[in-house]
C-alpha cells in the first residue's frame, strides 16, 4: 500500500485498494485461466494421440500386406482395391474412425475406406508431412499435428508404413479441440466475471475502510477550527476505533487546556481592569481639579484617554474568553439589515454612505445575537476604512448545497500578504484598533457551524463570506 502511495500519490486510499485488488485478481485468474486452459488441452492432446497412435498401429498390423503389390493405380475394380476397400471400411466403423486409406510415395491414393473417394490422385495436404512419411521405419507409426478440414471440422492424421512403397493413413476426429477452444472463452469469462467481482469487492472494502476515515477528518478538522464541542464519530470498529478514542482524548485536553488558558487570561483582565477604575476615578479627579489652562489638567486628559482605549482592550478580550454557546433560529436577513441601517444612519448620512441589501434569501439559520454582532462589526469596519461616499452590500446567495451571505465594500481592501492573518486574535493594521473584532467573528461563526472568509474584489474593496451548507437543513 505505502509503495502504490508513493508511485501514485494522487491515488485516494479507496482507489489504492480496488487497484491493488484488482492487479493480484487480474493476475491470478489470468494465470489460473491459462494454466488450466492448456492443462486441458495437453490432457485432451495426449488422449487424442495415444487414441490415434493406437488405432492406427492396430489398423496397420492387421492389415494383409501382400496384396499392396497389386493395388492398380486408380483402379476401383481390382480384386486388391476391393480387397482392402472392404478391409479398411470395416476398421472404420469397428474402430470409428473418419477415414482410412492406402497411399504411395507420391502420395498418391491407392484405397480408401470411402468408396466415392476417387482414387489415384494425389493428397496435397500429406505433403505436410512428407519427412515424418518417408522417415519411418517399416511397421513404424507417426502422427501430424492437428488441422482442420475443408469441413472447417478439427481432424488428427495418423501414418503407418506398411512395406517400402505403401503407407497407411487414418484420420481421426478432433472435435473436442473446437470444445476445448469454447472452454478457453468459459475460463476468460469467469477470469472477467472475478475481476468484476473483485472490483465491486475492493470497491466496498475500500469504502467502509475510507468512509470512517473521512469522517475522522472532518472530526480534526473541527478540533484544528477551535469547535472542541464537536462530537467523535461514533460507530467506528477495530483499528480505527482506537484513533477515535485517542482523537476524543486530545480533543477532551485541548479544549480543558483553551479553557484554562482562557480562565487565566479572563482572571488577569478582570486584576487589570479594578486598578483601572481607580486610576480612572483618580485622573478624573485631578482633571476636575486642577486649572483649566494648568499642564496637570492635559496630563489627566491624556491619562484618561489611554484608560479609555485599555478600557476597550480588556472588554473585548473578555468578550473573546467567554464561552460561546449558539442557540440557533431562522434569522430574517432583511429585517436584521433594516435594524443595522438604522443604527449607523447618522454615521452614514454624514459621510454619504449607503448600505444596501441584495437577498435571494429570506432567512438563514442561526443565532441572531451573534449574526447581528457580526454583521455590527463587519459593517463598522467598513465604514471606518472607506471613504466618504462610499457603499457596503450586504447579499444573501442561495444554491442546492449552501447559503452564503455576503458584506461587500469598496474600501481600499486588504493587503494581500494579511489575508490569512486578518481573523488571527490581536491582528490588526490600525493603530487604533484591538485586532479581536474579526477573532470575535469568528469565533461565533464557528460555534453556529458556519465558516468566515475574505477575499478581495476584482475592482476595489473586499468581500467577507459567510457560509455553511447547512443552513438550510438544520432548520
Amino acid at each position: 500500500m505505502d509503495r502504490i502511495g508513493r508511485l501514485f500519490p494522487k491515488l485516494t486510499i479507496k482507489l489504492r485498494i480496488i487497484l491493488i485488488f484488482t492487479s493480484i485478481t487480474v493476475v491470478l485468474v489470468g494465470a489460473l485461466s491459462t494454466v488450466s486452459y492448456y492443462f486441458v488441452r495437453n490432457i485432451y492432446s495426449n488422449q487424442l494421440y495415444e487414441q490415434t497412435a493406437l488405432l492406427t498401429r492396430l489398423t496397420g498390423v492387421g492389415l494383409n500386406q501382400k496384396f499392396l503389390p497389386l493395388l492398380p493405380v486408380g483402379d476401383r475394380k481390382s480384386l486388391a482395391n476391393s480387397y482392402y476397400r472392404e478391409y479398411l471400411q470395416n476398421q472404420s466403423t469397428v474402430m470409428g474412425l473418419n477415414q482410412a486409406f492406402i497411399f504411395d510415395a507420391d502420395f498418391t491414393i491407392l484405397a480408401h475406406s470411402d468408396s466415392t473417394f476417387q482414387l489415384g490422385r494425389s493428397q496435397p495436404q500429406l505433403s505436410l508431412s512428407r519427412s515424418e512419411i518417408i522417415g519411418l521405419n517399416l511397421a513404424e507409426s507417426t502422427l501430424s499435428l492437428p488441422f482442420k478440414g475443408e469441413d472447417g471440422n478439427w481432424y488428427l492424421w495418423g501414418f503407418y508404413r506398411l512395406d517400402e512403397g505403401h503407407w497407411l493413413g487414418v484420420q481421426e476426429s478432433a472435435a473436442r479441440l473446437a470444445r476445448i477452444e469454447d472452454l478457453a472463452r468459459i475460463f476468460w469469462i469467469i477470469g472477467l466475471t472475478g475481476v468484476f467481482i473483485t472490483i465491486v469487492s475492493g470497491w466496498l472494502l475500500a469504502r467502509s475502510i475510507a468512509k470512517p476515515i473521512d469522517r475522522l477528518v472532518k472530526f480534526s478538522e473541527d478540533l484544528g477550527k477551535g469547535r472542541f464541542d464537536a462530537a467523535a464519530p461514533a460507530g467506528i470498529h477495530g483499528e480505527l476505533a482506537t484513533l477515535t478514542r485517542a482523537l476524543d482524548r486530545m480533543r477532551n485536553d485541548i479544549a480543558q487546556k483553551q479553557k484554562e488558558k482562557m480562565d487565566m487570561l479572563a482572571q488577569i483582565a478582570h486584576e487589570i481592569r479594578n486598578p483601572l477604575g481607580g486610576i480612572e476615578l483618580l485622573a478624573g479627579l485631578i482633571e476636575e481639579a486642577a486649572p483649566s489652562d494648568s499642564v496637570s489638567k492635559d496630563y489627566a486628559r491624556k491619562i484618561l484617554d489611554e484608560i479609555a482605549g485599555l478600557k476597550v482592550l480588556v472588554n473585548d478580550f473578555l468578550n473573546y474568553s467567554k464561552p460561546v454557546v449558539a442557540k440557533p433560529e431562522w434569522v430574517d436577513v432583511s429585517g436584521l439589515v433594516d435594524e443595522i441601517r438604522d443604527i449607523f444612519q447618522a454615521q452614514s448620512e454624514a459621510m454619504g454612505f449607503t448600505i444596501s441589501q441584495n437577498a435571494s434569501a429570506n432567512s438563514v439559520y442561526f443565532d441572531p445575537h451573534h449574526l447581528r454582532q457580526i454583521l455590527m462589526n463587519l459593517v463598522s469596519n467598513g465604514l471606518e476604512q472607506t471613504e466618504p461616499g462610499g457603499s457596503i452590500e450586504i447579499e444573501v446567495k442561495e444554491n442546492e448545497a449552501k447559503t452564503t451571505l455576503l458584506v461587500k465594500d469598496d474600501g481600499p481592501g486588504i493587503p494581500q500578504e494579511n489575508l490569512h492573518s486578518v481573523f488571527e486574535p490581536f491582528f490588526t493594521t490600525r493603530t487604533n484598533g484591538t485586532g479581536l473584532g474579526l477573532a470575535i467573528c469568528r469565533k461565533l461563526c464557528r460555534a453556529n457551524m458556519a465558516e468566515i472568509t475574505v477575499t478581495n474584489n476584482p475592482e476595489k474593496g473586499c468581500t467577507f463570506a459567510i457560509s455553511n451548507e447547512k443552513f438550510k437543513q438544520r432548520g
